[in-house]
């Protein structure tokens, strides 16, 4: 069985710092000053969830979502 689950956060910038977001597991959110902070601090969250998921003999958490990334060249829209 495999224990390598990957997850997809987000991070956005605020006025404060950076929000990290992970889509996939409702209510794993964390905020941090630096992109380094946020990101720490998501998966120390998301690290909790999964704990208790097992503590408590629920499944562990599942990103389900995707990414896709889009790259627009916006020179062909200047005239």
């Amino acid at each position: 069985m495999n224990h390598v689950k990957t997850y997809t956060i987000t991070l956005i910038p605020t006025e404060r710092g950076y929000r990290a977001v992970c889509q996939g597991v409702p209510g794993c959110e964390a905020t941090g000053r630096t992109r380094e902070e946020a990101l720490e601090s998501i998966e120390d969250r998301l690290k909790a969830l999964i704990a208790d998921a097992v503590v408590r003999g629920r499944p562990v958490p599942v990103d389900r979502t995707s990414t896709k990334f889009l790259w627009i060249n916006t020179e062909e829209f200047i005239m």
